[in-house]
C-alpha cells in the first residue's frame, strides 16, 4: 500500500475547503481530521487520484495526491489529521469532491480482499456535503466521519461484487459533544467488561421516529465514547451487544441533552445474564440493481428512562447473490420487532431514498423467523 499520509493530508485539505460562498480578503484557517465507525471489514482501501473543491470561482483542483489509504485504521479515538491550520479565505465553505482511481478494494472478515466498484454515477467524482464557517482571523476544526459499515455492498458472487456507496458527514469540533461509558456483564456474581459491543446515539423526530447519528464499539474494557455528537440535541444511547455467540438484551438510556453548558455526558450498563435469542431473516424486493444500497434496521420499543420509546437495535445491509436480495439478523433476543428497508439510488450523480412500510415479526428462541420486506 502506497503512503497513506499523504494522501489523507491532501484529502484533508479538500473537503476542509468545500466551496467558499461568502468569501473575502481575509482569511482564517482549517483543520480538517477523518474518523470511521465500526463494521465487519478488515480493510477499506480507497485510492484518490484528485480533490477539487467549489469555491467562489466554482470547482478548482486542489491536488491530485494518487494515492491508497485504508480508512478503517481510523477507529477508537484513532483519528487522521487530514490538514493542519490551511490558510483559506473567511466564509462559508460546503463541498469538496473527490476523484478515485483504480485500485479500491475491501478486506472481508475472512481475510480476502475483494475489488471494491465505483458507481458509474460517482466516477465523476465523490461528493461529500461539509458545511462549515471559517471565520476571519479564527481556527476551525472540522472531522469527516466516513461510515465504511454502511458504505459496502454485496451484489452478485463473482469478480466486482462489492461495491461502494459512501455514507459520511461533517462535525465543527466546537460544536460536538460527546456521550462515553461502559459495558459489564455479572454473571454468577462476577464482572466483566463486555468487549467488542457496537454502541449507537440515535434521536427522534417530532413523530418518535430514530435515527443513528454515531456508532461506537466498545474497547477490551467495556468503554465506548461516542463523540462528534451535535450540541443542542437530545439522544438516547442504545446497545444491544452480540458478541462471539453471546447475544444481550436491547437497553436504552434516558434522553440525554447534549449543550455548551454540558458537552459531555455518561451513561453506563451491566448486563446480568445473556439473552436466549434467534434470528430474521428473509427476502428483498425487487431486487436492488448495482446503484441501489439497502439498509434493513430492527426497531423495539424500550424502557429510555422510564419511558417507552420505539429505537433501533440492529441495522444490516442487503446482499444480492443468485440474481436474488436478501438480508439476516442472527443474535436476536426472543421478543417482538418492527423491520423496514430504506432504499438509496443513484442516478446520475444524485441520490434518492425510498423508505419501505415496517412489518412487524416475532423472534422465538432457537428459531429463525421469516420475514420478506418490500421497497415500492
Amino acid at each position: 500500500m502506497r503512503s497513506r499520509t499523504t494522501a489523507l493530508a491532501v484529502f484533508a485539505l479538500a473537503a476542509a475547503a468545500a466551496g467558499c460562498g461568502g468569501s473575502s480578503s481575509k482569511t482564517g484557517t482549517l483543520s480538517l481530521h477523518l474518523v470511521d465507525g465500526p463494521g465487519d471489514f478488515q480493510e477499506i482501501n480507497l485510492h484518490v487520484l484528485e480533490v477539487r473543491v467549489n469555491g467562489p470561482g466554482g470547482w478548482t483542483t486542489l491536488s491530485r495526491p494518487d494515492q491508497t489509504w485504508d480508512l478503517l485504521t481510523l477507529r477508537g479515538g484513532v483519528v487522521a489529521t487530514l490538514a493542519a491550520g490551511v490558510p483559506l479565505p473567511a466564509g462559508d465553505y460546503s463541498q469538496v469532491r473527490l476523484l478515485l482511481g483504480a485500485g479500491n478494494t475491501v478486506r472481508l472478515a475472512d481475510g480476502t480482499l475483494q475489488d471494491l466498484q465505483v458507481p458509474s454515477g460517482l466516477r465523476s467524482g465523490l461528493k461529500i456535503v461539509c458545511p462549515t464557517h471559517v471565520g476571519a482571523g479564527a481556527a476551525q476544526d472540522v472531522f469527516i466521519d466516513f461510515d465504511g459499515a454502511r458504505s459496502i455492498f454485496l451484489h452478485g458472487t463473482g469478480a466486482g461484487s462489492w461495491i461502494l456507496r459512501p455514507v459520511v458527514r461533517c462535525q465543527e469540533r466546537a460544536a460536538a459533544g460527546a456521550i462515553s461509558g461502559t459495558l459489564t456483564t455479572l454473571e454468577a456474581e462476577v464482572s466483566a467488561p463486555l468487549a467488542g459491543a457496537v454502541v449507537t446515539a440515535q434521536i427522534l423526530d417530532a413523530g418518535g421516529n430514530p435515527t443513528v447519528v454515531r456508532t461506537a464499539t466498545t474497547g477490551a474494557d467495556g468503554r465506548y465514547h461516542l463523540d462528534l455528537l451535535p450540541l443542542g440535541a437530545t439522544y438516547h444511547v442504545v446497545t444491544q451487544p452480540v458478541v462471539g455467540t453471546a447475544s444481550y438484551a436491547a437497553r436504552a438510556s434516558g434522553p440525554l441533552a447534549l449543550s455548551a453548558a454540558a458537552p459531555a455526558l455518561a451513561f453506563d450498563v451491566t448486563y446480568a445474564q445473556q439473552a436466549i435469542s434467534g434470528a430474521i431473516a428473509g427476502a428483498i424486493t425487487p431486487t436492488a440493481t448495482a446503484d441501489d444500497a439497502d439498509e434493513v434496521a430492527a426497531v423495539q420499543p424500550l424502557d429510555a428512562g422510564g419511558t417507552t420509546r420505539r429505537l433501533v437495535v440492529r441495522t444490516t445491509a442487503g446482499a444480492v447473490t443468485s440474481g436474488a436480495e436478501g438480508y439476516a439478523m442472527p443474535g436476536l433476543p426472543a421478543g417482538g420487532y418492527s423491520l423496514a428497508v430504506t432504499r438509496r439510488t443513484l442516478s446520475g450523480t444524485a441520490e434518492t431514498v425510498t423508505a419501505g412500510a415496517p412489518r412487524d415479526a416475532a423472534v422465538a428462541a432457537g428459531a429463525t423467523t421469516t420475514l420478506d420486506l418490500t421497497v415500492p
